[in-house]
């Protein structure tokens, strides 16, 4: 297993949290550890960009009426 490796995250939110600011901090965090994780690559541009048409591909093929499941 590789060392510093997220697992699994889990997220406890109160009753009256509104969770539309909750998605914009985790789409935020999602955004900013994709990024890092390219940047710290040895990839080409070509290849970084292969690998976010498919992160894409991923989301859309798992998206059921508007909702990425």
């Amino acid at each position: 297993m590789k060392r510093n490796c997220v697992q699994n995250v889990i997220i406890h939110v109160p009753e009256n949290m509104d969770f539309h600011a909750l998605s914009d901090k985790i789409n935020d965090f999602h955004l900013e550890v994709v990024e890092r994780r390219l940047n710290s690559s040895n990839l080409t541009t070509e290849e970084k960009i292969a690998v976010i048409d498919k992160i894409l591909d991923n989301l859309k093929s798992r998206e059921l009426d508007g909702i990425i499941k």
